[in-house]
């Protein structure tokens, strides 16, 4: 039985997202351009798939980019209730902030981290 990965867009997968919408292609449209199918272009996207190498070049031609541009960071788009979220936090006093993070565990995480 397959074992589930979870869903962890790489920076090639969330470039190649964001291009291909960019420019009002589907991923049937960048899949006829490869010869791949569209659910193999969603799983690079979403990073369920590795990209192999030998296709970065193939795919940055059917997206019009340079092929290292595919290992840049994608931009990151946040909903805007994501980003109201993050201003209210911001917003907070550094006791509440630091309550909210020990609150969701963040805190463990960074002492954990420091002491490496």
């Amino acid at each position: 039985m397959p074992v589930s990965r979870p869903e962890t867009p790489t920076h090639a997968g969330a470039t190649i997202r964001h291009h291909r919408k960019r420019k009002g292609l589907t991923l049937t449209d960048v899949a006829n351009a490869l010869g791949v199918s569209a659910a193999t272009v969603s799983r690079w996207e979403r990073g369920r798939e590795l990209i192999p190498f030998q296709r970065r070049e193939e795919i940055a031609d059917a997206l019009g980019l340079e092929p290292a541009r595919l290992l840049e960071p994608g931009p990151v788009v946040l909903p805007a209730e994501d980003r109201r979220l993050l201003e209210a936090y911001h917003s907070l006093p550094p006791g509440d902030r630091a309550a909210i993070r020990e609150l969701v565990g963040l805190r463990r995480a960074s002492v954990e981290r420091a002491s490496c």
